[in-house]
């Protein structure tokens, strides 16, 4: 009876992660626009059984374990309100000598909106009935009958929205544990993880799973459909960060960002060396300055008619030293193109025109 019992469990769980038929639209192949059960259009139904012995419960939640817990993130439907839709599954299970009927509790995040708690029974298709709940800042309660060791135990929806920041990742956070108010046992059936995390998300985004400490938390298990299963868990907390990554289209774009302004950085450095092999050849020597001969037809100034020779030297001598002395200024960057032009050229009109005496001198 017993292995009768877990098959149908397991195969109610598989049915509920393959269909979602208590998932979000579009989770877990729902691709409906809308919820399969809209648990706002239901009426409300917070009777207890009237076979309900309640004489023989105990409100001590000392005996209640969590079989599974179902977490359901949805970071597409809301996007454009910048909003994270959660949905929660939850099975409790009563190990005491008592039937339990008193408070159940759960933690949401700060900020969670549009809290809806509703209840449904395994094995049957009477979809979800909300009942009336209580909250106390981040502490969601309800009141309700736990049979002492059923088989067959109730599951309990919660869903709510959270507000994220725009542009940032998506983050989430479950306390699974609360001193003095929530601290349930993770106690799963064989081959049924205690935890399982599903998420619906963009395919370009990656997960991160971290403890109460920020630490990473490793999947025991990881399914197509984005299905995070985590067996006997030793955190109290778990944290959900949705990150999205890079296209490698804008990847491509980073890339020739990074490599134009390397180019930049490279051109600012040479460029003195660059200036400098672009510049004018400049005149260094006797060498360099241009012959009489290539000046046959250079229009004499006059300045230095009735000159003698060693006048003429003298002048050439003190025009070779200015000409060094510009080429020095140049160099360090003191004198602009157009000034350097003018002066080089005026001195070397100068040496043209004494060079051509001089020939004529003999």
């Amino acid at each position: 009876m017993k292995n009768i019992t877990k098959i149908i469990i397991s195969t109610f769980l598989v049915i509920l992660l393959a269909n979602g038929a208590l998932g979000f639209p579009g989770m877990g192949g729902n691709t409906s626009t809308t919820s399969t059960t809209n648990i706002t259009d239901i009426s409300q139904n917070t009777g207890i059984n009237s076979q309900t012995d309640l004489n023989n419960t105990t409100s001590s939640d000392q005996g209640l374990i969590m079989v599974q817990h179902l977490i359901e993130l949805d970071a597409i439907q809301l996007k454009a309100e910048n909003k994270l839709l959660i949905r929660e599954t939850l099975i409790f299970r009563n190990m005491g000598t008592k039937n339990f009927f008193g408070d159940l509790r759960t933690w949401v995040p700060d900020g969670s909106e549009n809290v809806v708690v509703a209840r449904s029974e395994m094995m049957t298709s009477g979809g979800n009935v909300p009942i009336n709940f209580s909250r106390d800042g981040n502490i969601i309660s309800w009141k309700d009958y736990i049979e002492q060791n059923s088989s067959l135990p109730f599951m309990y929806a919660l869903e709510y929205t959270v507000q994220q920041k725009a542009g940032g990742p998506e983050i989430f956070s479950k306390k699974l544990a609360v001193p003095t108010l929530i601290s349930y046992p993770y106690m799963e059936k064989p081959g049924l993880a205690a935890v399982i995390v599903k998420i619906n998300k963009s395919q370009t985004s990656t997960v991160r799973f971290t403890d109460e400490n920020g630490n990473n938390i490793a999947a025991t298990e990881v399914v197509d459909g984005g299905i995070s299963r985590f067996s006997s868990p030793k955190f109290k907390e778990i944290n959900v960060e949705i990150s999205p990554s890079s296209s490698p289209a804008s990847t491509g774009q980073s890339y020739a960002a990074y490599i134009a302004i390397g180019i930049l950085i490279i051109l600012v450095i040479l460029y003195p060396y660059i200036k400098k092999k672009l510049q004018p050849d400049k005149i260094n020597n006797n060498d360099k300055i241009k012959k009489p001969s290539e000046a046959d037809n250079a229009v004499s100034s006059g300045k230095y008619d009735g000159k003698k020779a060693n006048e003429l030297l003298d002048t050439k001598k003190q025009l070779l030293s200015r000409i060094k002395d510009l080429e020095n200024k140049y160099e360090s960057g003191d004198l602009l193109d157009e000034d350097y032009e003018d002066k080089r050229k005026s001195y070397q009109d100068d040496l043209t025109e004494i060079e051509e005496k001089l020939k004529k001198m003999g």
